[in-house]
């Protein structure tokens, strides 16, 4: 295992100086160093769930709700970097208690399309793979390319959401991963279709993949 990216703790104590450090769940301020206050790093109702998506374990710190989604939205539309390091910090933590961090060779986040890209301004998977890298020493490799813009997940069923994301993605640097344990990343596990359709894609090269969202839907039958 790699020794923490000094360059990346550097930065984030040089904005810690210019900015005071907020709590990802409260927005009070807090000690530089830190992405959560005591009290609701003490109270925050974390749910622990382990599932399968095909060949592939998945793990997830809390269901998604509408306490949980004001973090998520947050990180995503808010460019909020307390909240992106909240949840990278929660998986690695989640990872850890269950051995698993150990066994993980390469991380990988789910991408998102150019252009969705391009308007938001950054990739939020990708900024929590880069500290998840940080706490954990394990190199972040984009190996996974999106290389098209499905139909917006949320209108569709739990059956068409699986064949939604079939041909949106290739693997690239196949190099760096092939034969590996590799983690793959995402905030939001619903019916778990990306994730699958990208793990499939990574096992033809014959790599391990383990997965791990923030917060995972909780199912709902036929209404999902």
């Amino acid at each position: 295992m790699k020794p923490r990216n000094k360059l990346y703790e550097i930065s984030n104590k040089f904005l810690s100086e210019l900015y005071p450090d907020r709590c990802a769940v409260c927005d009070a301020i807090i000690d530089a160093g830190n992405c959560v206050c005591a009290d609701c790093n003490e109270q925050f109702p974390r749910k622990p769930e382990i599932f399968r998506l095909g060949k592939a374990t998945c793990y997830s710190v809390c269901e998604y709700n509408e306490e949980n989604k004001k973090i998520v939205f947050g990180a995503k539309d808010g460019r909020d970097f307390y909240k992106l390091c909240f949840m990278a910090t929660e998986i690695h933590e989640l990872l850890k208690y269950y051995g698993v961090i150990s066994e993980i060779e390469a991380i990988i986040p789910v991408p998102a399309y150019f252009l969705k890209r391009l308007k938001r301004g950054f990739n939020h998977t990708e900024k929590m793979t880069r500290h998840l890298s940080y706490l954990s020493g394990i190199d972040t490799v984009k190996a996974v390319r999106k290389i098209k813009e499905a139909a917006e997940q949320k209108a569709l069923n739990r059956t068409d959401r699986m064949k939604n994301s079939e041909g949106s993605y290739v693997v690239r640097e196949r190099n760096r991963i092939r034969n590996k344990t590799v983690l793959l990343i995402d905030d939001v596990s619903t019916t778990g279709s990306t994730l699958k359709e990208i793990s499939r894609l990574l096992q033809k090269d014959g790599n391990k993949v383990i997965c791990a969202v923030f917060a995972k839907t909780p199912y709902k039958g036929n209404k999902e």
